[in-house]
């Protein structure tokens, strides 16, 4: 067993274990073992051999490790002056 992802937010947790489990990908949510870390749920595919496949739906999905910060957008005046010609 590897664990695969950990969130201090066990609806995240959940979710992800849902998108694993939909994929063929066994797993199971265990709460962190770590004493003086914050409380955390972990996710851990049951067997090793899944594991890139569990990446690589990680890496899709853009969950957990692989998650992007949102972009802020910014529009300019220039960007419009040529539509209305």
């Amino acid at each position: 067993m590897k664990m695969l992802f950990y969130s201090s937010d066990s609806s995240e947790v959940e979710r992800v274990k849902a998108e694993f489990t939909a994929a063929g990908i066994p797993c199971e949510v265990r709460k962190g073992t770590q004493p003086k870390a914050s409380p955390h749920a972990e996710l851990w595919i049951r067997n090793d051999q899944d594991c890139h496949r569990a990446f690589m739906l990680c890496v899709h999905l853009g969950l957990g490790f692989s998650r992007r910060q949102p972009r802020p957008v910014s529009l300019d005046d220039s960007e419009f002056e040529h539509a209305e010609d």
